[in-house]
C-alpha cells in the first residue's frame, strides 16, 4: 500500500476543508445573529448601532473579530499543521546543497588522482 498522496488528493483535502470552513461562516454569518437575541434586547441594540458611536464600536469590533478569527487563527492552524513539512524543507535544502558541493569537490580530486595514477602506470 502506498502512502504517497497525489496532487489531486492533496487538493481535494484542502478543498473539503475550505468548503467546511465556508459552510460554517455562511451558517453563522453576522446577519443571522439577530435571531439569537431576545426581541426585547434587539430594539435597544439596533438603536445603539444607529448612533455614531455605535457604528464606530460595531466597525472596530467587526475588524478585530475578522483579524483574529478569520486571519490569525487559521494561519496559525495552517502553520502548526504543516510545521513538520516546513522543517523538513528547511533541513533538506542545505543538506542537498552541501551533499552536491562535497561530492563535486571529492569527485574532482578523485579524478585528478586517477589521471596522475594512470599517467604514472602507463608512462613508465
Amino acid at each position: 500500500m502506498s502512502y504517497k498522496k497525489t496532487a489531486r488528493e492533496i487538493l481535494a483535502t484542502y478543498n473539503r476543508q475550505i468548503r467546511r470552513d465556508m459552510d460554517f461562516w455562511i451558517k453563522y454569518r453576522p446577519s443571522r445573529w439577530g435571531s439569537l437575541l431576545p426581541e426585547k434586547s434587539l430594539k435597544p441594540l439596533i438603536k445603539f448601532i444607529k448612533t455614531n458611536g455605535g457604528k464606530r464600536f460595531v466597525l472596530f469590533l467587526a475588524l478585530i473579530f475578522s483579524l483574529l478569527f478569520v486571519g490569525v487563527i487559521p494561519t496559525l492552524n495552517f502553520i502548526w499543521s504543516n510545521i513538520f513539512k516546513l522543517w523538513l524543507i528547511l533541513l533538506f535544502i542545505p543538506l542537498i546543497y552541501w551533499l552536491f558541493a562535497i561530492t563535486s569537490v571529492y569527485a574532482r580530486v578523485i579524478i585528478q588522482v586517477l589521471c596522475k595514477f594512470i599517467r604514472v602506470v602507463f608512462m613508465s
